[in-house]
């Protein structure tokens, strides 16, 4: 009898912990056709400094997120690709404790991979100013007067 009450917790429980989606590790805005829904997915899972205009995203966190998780995370590991548009005039906001950094030749591939579904709306005119945090693996482009930001946060 204990044997089947063991058997029968262990199948709850690993049943439990199934997702509706096909991989709870990764978050990408291309499944999202509305902006509402990409920006509202966005800022469940980043610290927001202003109002987000749009949202562009590939997220990959090993422990899930935060409308997916149903067990303790383990070791965290994540690499966040997004890229937003804000107010030019919140700008600042979001580069707040980083350093400018000239990155010569820098690798732009990511930035245009998360986009390439709309482009349309990620149209700029100006050249990038680079940015990181000291100690961490933080890669932020930001293209002032239009107003948008890429940003790529790596932890491993």
């Amino acid at each position: 009898m204990n044997k089947i009450k063991l058997i029968l917790g262990f199948l709850i429980i690993g049943l439990s912990s199934c997702s509706n989606t096909a991989d709870s590790n990764n978050l990408d805005s291309d499944d999202y056709d509305k902006k509402d829904e990409r920006i509202k997915t966005l800022e469940k899972e980043i610290k927001s400094f202003s109002e987000i205009k749009n949202a562009e995203f590939e997220l990959f966190n090993v422990n899930g997120f935060s409308n997916s998780r149903t067990t303790v995370p383990g070791a965290s590991s994540w690499d966040y690709k997004f890229a937003i548009k804000v107010n030019p005039s919140d700008i600042d906001k979001w580069t707040t404790g980083l350093i400018k950094i000239e990155l010569n030749g820098s690798n732009k591939e990511w930035m245009n991979k998360i986009i390439e579904k709309r482009k349309n709306d990620w149209k700029t005119k100006t050249e990038p100013e680079f940015y990181t945090r000291k100690e961490d693996n933080v890669t932020v482009a930001v293209y002032k007067l239009e107003g948008i930001i890429f940003k790529r946060v790596i932890n491993n």
